[in-house]
């Protein structure tokens, strides 16, 4: 049988290894961390024992091929990953800092009443998102280089327009700023159109259940590296896969039509096939070593691919060492108005009751600060220029100015407001470098942007036996996500060995129809589809007054 070498362990890399080792082949995965996970994985200070995290991940009703996977991991000897170590949906709600919380209590009516939406703004917004919806081509091609937040600003007052925007970084998962139509409109079909739903068996919680189009996201019932990757990372090496860790790939050496061997150091690493799930970045760097390999299609991709710079998502924890109780089951806070575009969330309404908080800490909240270059009310720093004593305290101030957010929590504690409940700690992902020059990551993060939609490669490139992988290349979730490295790593699995089974998006008829129409009216210069209809039934009714 054929080996496969292949580089990173994060969740695309892990993706393929699990596919290829199924179907027999002997697999390799050198990693340069010293733990598999890469963005996904979580970590515990050893000081104090407080489980920390890049950042929160939700698992929405779309991400079909993360939980078939899931399925196949054996959690422990009673169940498996998907069973055993998910949540019931979380319950987002947008939170201002004046006013009261609104949630998703009624379906999409709840849209304008969540984001302060008058009938008609709300009108003029959905007929925007229908476009992207009943448009292919002209998505992809027009609409992804238009901001998503400045296309729907004209439609909204700004109250409306500023809860609109600060959802895209907790829910699509980059920022308001660099987001593109072709992204949000795309994001937002698979939310409210997927199928087939999600059935999940009961548990403590409850009955069975299921989650379908237009439900809340899930989340893990403890650390994402105890919960997924640890067992995950197991059941592989019961299944042969062989791990190196702390072996970073260096270089690939090519001889005009093949991969011949890797370097990782100077360790020389040779396998028949080759699949790089290694963020773009140094991508980047491994292929500007061998300009060869850097010219080939797809590869040469990788260039303009990262031509916006690394996402700013700093993830960051308060420890309480007191219970803060909440009002709603699993309630997932978008703070609306912070400048950083904050979302919190009380992890202990989702974990297991046996997992560890840390020494002494009774509620633990993570959070997210999802945009970099929007100035803070403190220091009137965006957050990539802050030292992070500054961060802090600009976290602490915008998430304490949430009127909304000290209403549920005086309605829950008897009064008690959340500047009365003592913070023990406020931890920072360690990966964070601060400094007076500015904010680095260890690993920059990639997602999609107005500037670099068009050129995600192909998991399959020109060099036989060389494979990409990761939620920068293309897939059907297109957006960098969960779901988007799981389906890459597949991707490239199948591309070696077509027996491995990868589940498509789900696409309505009726938009399957309509975006076609869009594709011939696209072709002919024509306006979207929606827009030639408005347009052809205004010239009716002239013509009609006219005669």
């Amino acid at each position: 049988m054929k080996s496969v070498v292949i580089f990173g362990a994060g969740i695309a890399g892990l993706s393929a290894a699990h596919e290829l080792a199924e179907l027999g082949y002997l697999v390799s995965v050198y990693e340069t961390a010293d733990e598999p996970g890469g963005f996904f994985r979580s970590s515990r200070l050893s000081h104090d024992n407080i489980p920390t995290e890049y950042s929160w991940h939700g698992m929405g009703p779309w991400y079909h091929n993360v939980f078939d996977l899931m399925k196949k991991i054996p959690f422990n000897e009673e169940g498996s990953v998907y069973d055993l170590a998910l949540s019931r949906p979380i319950d987002f709600g947008i939170f201002p800092d004046a006013g009261q919380a609104q949630f998703y209590d009624e379906g999409f009516k709840s849209i304008n009443k969540m984001f302060g939406m008058s009938n008609w703004e709300f009108t003029r917004a959905c007929y925007l998102m229908l476009k992207t919806w009943t448009s292919n081509h002209r998505s992809h091609v027009v609409y992804a280089k238009v901001n998503a937040a400045q296309a729907w600003k004209p439609m909204l007052s700004v109250q409306s327009y500023n809860a609109w925007r600060s959802c895209f970084g907790p829910w699509i998962g980059s920022d308001w700023s660099n987001v593109s139509l072709h992204t949000a409109g795309d994001f937002f079909r698979k939310q409210f159109t997927t199928k087939p739903a999600h059935q999940h068996k009961s548990d403590q919680d409850g009955p069975a259940w299921q989650q379908g189009a237009g439900d809340g996201w899930l989340l893990l019932k403890g650390p994402s590296s105890e919960y997924l990757f640890n067992p995950w990372v197991k059941h592989l090496a019961h299944k042969g896969v062989k791990f190196y860790w702390q072996k970073p790939l260096t270089k690939l050496v090519f001889d005009g039509s093949k991969i011949v061997s890797a370097f990782v150091g100077d360790e020389e690493i040779k396998g028949d096939i080759y699949v790089v799930a290694i963020n773009p970045y140094l991508m980047v760097d491994i292929l500007s070593k061998t300009p060869a390999l850097e010219r080939q299609e797809e590869l040469k991709l990788f260039t303009p691919l990262v031509q916006d710079g690394p996402h700013t998502q700093v993830s960051f924890r308060l420890a309480f060492s007191d219970e803060i109780k909440l009002p709603r089951k699993r309630t997932a806070a978008v703070i609306s108005d912070s400048e950083f575009n904050l979302t919190v969330f009380a992890e202990e309404q989702v974990w297991d009751k046996d997992v560890d908080l840390g020494q002494n800490i009774k509620s633990l909240w993570t959070g997210t600060s999802c945009i970099g270059g929007f100035p803070g009310r403190i220091f009137h720093k965006p957050v990539n220029l802050c030292t992070k004593e500054e961060f802090i305290e600009e976290v602490k101030a915008q998430i304490l100015s949430c009127g909304a957010l000290n209403q549920l929590i005086k309605q829950a504690n008897d009064g008690k407001e959340l500047k009365d409940f003592t913070i023990e700690k406020v931890e920072v992902w360690h990966e964070w470098h601060f400094s007076r020059d500015g904010i680095t990551p260890l690993q920059p993060k990639w997602v999609n942007t107005t500037n670099t939609q068009a050129f995600m490669p192909s998991q399959k490139t020109p060099v036989f036996n060389l494979f990409l992988a990761g939620a920068h290349t293309k897939t059907q979730a297109q957006v960098w996500s969960i779901e988007g490295a799981v389906e890459s790593g597949r991707r490239a699995a199948k591309a070696i060995d077509k027996r491995v089974n990868v589940l498509d998006q789900y696409r309505p008829r009726w938009i399957k129809l309509l975006s076609k129409i869009d594709d011939i009216l696209y072709l002919i210069k024509a306006p979207q589809l929606l827009d030639s209809v408005v347009l052809c039934v205004v010239l009716l009714l002239i013509l009609w007054f006219l005669i």
